[in-house]
């Protein structure tokens, strides 16, 4: 009976929280962003692990520039258990945002916990490629580029920012051969067709550079005088 009756509370408080999140989309989309925060608050009081209201408040606080509050609220969203709803999805949009607002640092060390609690989620190790390279982590920026391919082989956009980070690492050759291989997947990829044109200008401003080394180097030797 106990039981039942802690079962059917949990029940309550989870719709009592769902209306309230409900509402406070409602009072944000007509404007009234005052009451909106209110009914945020709301849906946390009455559910304080209901993941789409720490999601939403830790991107308030974040903007705010409160960090250290928005930074423990959506790493809280770590500790909720796997079979919570839409979590990773949730974790990725918090990760996303990080990204939007270029708090790298932050949204890297959300995305390296998010692949450890679920890892054959590509989007993570997307996150975490994007967030190493920013963060000067190159290595970690194509391992974790790799594995989201392994993990979703058809993403054309997983290929496309993996020749990117080449491009970053200086490896042109292979940078060239990953973008080309992204256009081929999906022609209608502006960014792939982009970078794949950036990296040949930069393969043949080397190539200039290398030359002109080269030259530089010879005529130096014609110089040195014949015993």
């Amino acid at each position: 009976m106990d039981l039942m009756k802690s079962s059917d509370s949990r029940t309550v408080r989870l719709f009592a929280a769902e209306a309230a999140y409900a509402e406070s989309i409602f009072r944000d989309a007509i404007g009234d962003r005052a009451a909106s925060l209110t009914a945020l608050h709301e849906a946390l009081r009455l559910k304080p692990d209901y993941a789409p209201a720490i999601l939403s408040i830790g991107s308030i606080e974040y903007q705010r520039k409160r960090r250290a509050r928005g930074r423990r609220l959506f790493f809280s969203l770590l500790a909720l258990p796997e079979d919570t709803k839409d979590l990773s999805e949730i974790i990725d949009k918090a990760g996303s945002f990080l990204i939007d607002i270029e708090e790298y640092a932050d949204a890297l060390q959300l995305f390296r916990e998010g692949a450890s609690k679920f890892p054959k989620v590509a989007e993570f190790q997307e996150g975490i490629g994007c967030c190493a390279g920013h963060e000067g982590f190159i290595d970690e920026a194509l391992a974790a580029g790799r594995r989201a391919i392994e993990l979703d082989p058809h993403n054309s956009a997983y290929v496309s920012d993996l020749g990117w980070t080449l491009l970053l690492a200086e490896r042109y050759q292979e940078a060239e051969a990953t973008l080309l291989r992204a256009t081929a997947m999906n022609p209608s990829n502006e960014r792939a067709r982009a970078n794949l044109e950036y990296c040949r200008d930069q393969m043949a401003k080397r190539s200039v550079r290398q030359n002109k080394k080269a030259s530089v180097s010879s005529s130096f030797t014609k110089m040195i005088p014949m015993e």
